[in-house]
């Protein structure tokens, strides 16, 4: 079922290829000569990232993990997540009691005066979603929908983490992510890719926060990482 002999080769590749750093510790923020890479991969995604904004974490739940933990520029701590979500981000937030939020999903999507009011009467940190290819609703959510999300995350202060995994499953090539949606800058992208051998790319698009909220936010985020690494 998987190319077995096509995973052996890539690795045996690129333990040949990176034999002199394979005992070493690696940069807090991934593996250097990955992260161009996967710039220009996301950017078939419509997902235009400027490498110094990118971080390879070990997971996904990694990556929710350090967005919890690091102080935002609005400095709220409140999570707002889909119900139903996933569950072992719900069960992160349980077992850590992080001030947490629920807005319901259906296949019809949500509803966008609920998600304006709790970005108004709520100290939103950040709000995470899954707009395409919803788990375990399996839908996706309109252009007007992206949209309107991206607007109100504007306009009541509020950070979008997208969770775009399973984007490479997408036909439709006019499909974007609410990334592309954000002419704000206030979205946060993770996209993941195999589920086996797995790396998951944290992308923060930082293009209209204060300097100096951003560089101490990324300074933290990297010392996370840093030392989850060691």
């Amino acid at each position: 079922m998987f190319p077995y002999l096509d995973f052996q080769h890539c690795i045996n590749k690129a333990i040949e290829t990176y034999r002199n750093d394979l005992f070493l510790y690696g940069t807090p923020k991934g593996l250097p000569t990955l992260i161009p890479v996967i710039a220009r991969h996301l950017a078939n995604h419509q997902v235009f990232a400027k490498p110094a904004n990118m971080f390879i974490t070990a997971g996904v739940q990694q990556a929710l993990s350090i967005l919890c933990t690091i102080p935002f520029p609005n400095g709220r701590e409140t999570v707002l997540i889909e119900q139903p979500s996933y569950h072992l981000f719900i069960e992160y937030v349980q077992l850590h009691k992080l001030p947490v939020k629920g807005i319901r999903r259906t296949a019809q999507g949500i509803d966008l005066d609920e998600l304006e009011r709790l970005f108004r009467t709520e100290k939103i940190k950040f709000f995470y979603t899954m707009p395409r290819f919803h788990s375990p609703l399996g839908t996706t959510y309109s252009r007007k929908e992206k949209q309107r999300i991206a607007e109100l995350a504007q306009q009541y202060d509020v950070y979008i983490v997208e969770d775009d995994h399973m984007a490479d499953l997408e036909h439709d090539s006019k499909a974007d992510p609410l990334f592309a949606y954000d002419r704000f800058g206030r979205t946060i992208y993770l996209k993941s890719y195999s589920k086996i051998p797995r790396e998951n790319i944290l992308k923060l698009d930082v293009s209209n926060v204060k300097e100096e909220a951003v560089e101490k936010g990324i300074n933290q985020l990297m010392a996370v990482l840093h030392a989850m690494r060691l």
